[in-house]
């Protein structure tokens, strides 16, 4: 089988682009794919979009609740609004969700509770998100040798 490392590989599968450097591929019946463990990076993800410096889009949104298994109410509800105002935050795409950062650091704080394991962890993603996020848009990257 044969194997290589790329500088970088632009992701879609998650609903938005993620930029993964130092990309295994792994070449199957001619074609060369990604080979890394996909629940792994789904996890990398999470922990990137928990403290990313930007403000989340609607797609983000929709890649967090959906790698929760919560359905629209539940996640409205988790955050204490409607599902109206979830499927609102979803359809603004690629865009900022336009949602007050109160809410937003909430479910940031959330992602985040389910994936650290040590409580200085999710103090550090705690004190991070004192800050507003920037309203800049930006490539969200992640390095796949951190994946495994």
């Amino acid at each position: 089988m044969e194997k290589k490392t790329i500088k970088f590989y632009d992701d879609f599968g998650f609903g938005f682009q993620v930029r993964i450097n130092n990309a295994p591929m792994v070449k199957i019946r001619g074609e060369w794919v990604l080979d890394l463990d996909h629940r792994k990076l789904q996890d990398a993800l999470l922990r990137a979009l928990a403290s990313k410096h930007v403000r989340l889009t609607g797609s983000e949104v929709r890649f967090i609740r959906n790698a929760h298994e919560m359905t629209l109410v539940e996640f409205g509800e988790k955050f204490d609004v409607s599902h109206a105002a979830v499927i609102k935050w979803e359809k603004s795409g690629d865009k900022s969700t336009g949602m007050n950062w109160s809410t937003e650091k909430d479910i940031r704080l959330f992602v985040a509770s389910k994936l650290m394991s040590k409580p200085t962890e999710f103090i550090a993603i705690y004190k991070e998100l004192d800050e507003k996020a920037s309203e800049d848009e930006i490539l969200l990257k992640i390095d796949a040798r951190k994946v495994a």
